[in-house]
């Protein structure tokens, strides 16, 4: 019942290409190098913490498992709590829609 709502799974869907691009993204936009990249800014002390390329893919990581946890349990809650259910569905979206701010972020710093 839960996967045959309309608005859920344009919800979901949307929360899948928005992770898949922003993977996409982070690929094909930050240089593939051996030099440490900036991957935390912070405005009172400016650049906090240095790392490996690869270490950029944690947020979409981050998105997928957010995705999953929330997706299952709102699945799960769908009989009982319907409400609750379509708030942890939307929670996915506007984490996805925050990663991709991150990530925007990230490569505007580290260009």
């Amino acid at each position: 019942m839960y996967f045959k709502d309309f608005q859920i799974r344009w919800i979901l869907a949307s929360s899948v290409i928005l992770n898949a691009a922003l993977f996409l993204f982070l690929l094909m936009f930050i240089r593939q190098s051996n030099v440490p990249i900036v991957l935390h800014y912070n405005i009172d002390w400016g650049v906090d913490y240095f790392g490996e390329v690869k270490s950029i893919f944690i947020l979409p990581s981050i998105g997928w498992l957010i995705f999953l946890f929330n997706g299952i349990l709102a699945s799960h809650l769908w009989r009982r709590y319907r409400a609750l259910s379509y708030f942890l569905t939307i929670v996915i979206l506007i984490v996805q829609i925050f990663l991709w701010i991150s990530g925007i972020a990230l490569y505007i710093i580290n260009s």
